[in-house]
């Protein structure tokens, strides 16, 4: 059970619908890595309506395959969810602490580690203090994204999301990353899928899970080495640091 103090720990002050928790070590201040950012629900877990209990939490199977192949590569993974279920009063932030606790603890007995967990519970339909339409940390808008980005020092035009929705894949582009993958293992269908494309130089794949999605390690990688004999790439983390 956490304690008041620890729930309040995640809280962004002035922020009650905002979470951020940095549970990874920060990233060495002589690189600029691309992240791997995730869903949760439909991506890491099993996807459950409102996931609130601690005895509902599943991890989907191979994720941690993935995870664990971005620590071995010093790729940070950040998760990035909404978490409407807080604004609409079904549940609080001690049961989502204690839901995120479960699934670390899951992934930390395969080797695996989310870096940062950032979460946001405002929304149209809630009541206060979590009624607020559009907020920038509620995806599709990227202010999660950005957020991680400004706290971890990671470099977003290489980094990658990966989610079970539209709405995941438009919060990366509004980001301005390199590419989205949909994956069909949440709350999207093969057809549904077809509507989610490429475009302004942002890359969507379609794949049936996190799991098959060991070619954005690779990417990143690949991308990552490139960007370092690029001078623009330093002075971008120079800017970021001041």
């Amino acid at each position: 059970m956490h304690s008041i103090n620890e729930i309040e720990d995640g809280l962004l002050a002035d922020a009650p619908g905002l979470w951020c928790q940095q549970l990874g070590p920060p990233v060495p201040e002589d690189t600029f890595p691309p992240a791997l950012f995730l869903d949760r629900d439909g991506v890491v877990v099993e996807e459950i309506e409102y996931l609130h209990r601690v005895e509902d939490v599943k991890l989907i199977a191979g994720v941690d395959k993935i995870i664990a192949s971005c620590n071995q590569n010093n790729l940070p993974v950040v998760l990035v969810t909404n978490q409407s279920g807080i604004g609409r009063g079904l549940y609080g932030w001690r049961e989502f602490a204690a839901v995120q606790d479960r699934i670390m603890e899951a992934l930390s007995s395969l080797g695996a580690r989310i870096d940062m967990v950032l979460a946001c519970a405002y929304h149209d339909q809630a009541p206060p203090p979590y009624k607020e339409d559009g907020h920038s940390w509620r995806k599709p808008n990227p202010g999660m994204l950005l957020a991680a980005a400004e706290r971890l020092k990671v470099n977003l035009s290489l980094s990658w999301i990966v989610g079970d929705q539209p709405s995941d894949i438009e919060a990366g582009r509004a980001a301005k990353l390199a590419g989205g993958v949909l994956v069909l293992s949440g709350r999207t269908s093969q057809s549904a899928s077809a509507g989610v494309r490429s475009g302004g130089g942002y890359r969507v794949r379609v794949t049936y899970s996190l799991a098959a999605c060991r070619f954005l390690v690779e990417y990143m990688k690949a991308a990552e080495i490139a960007s370092e004999k690029d001078p623009s790439a330093r002075t971008q983390r120079a800017a970021m640091d001041q």
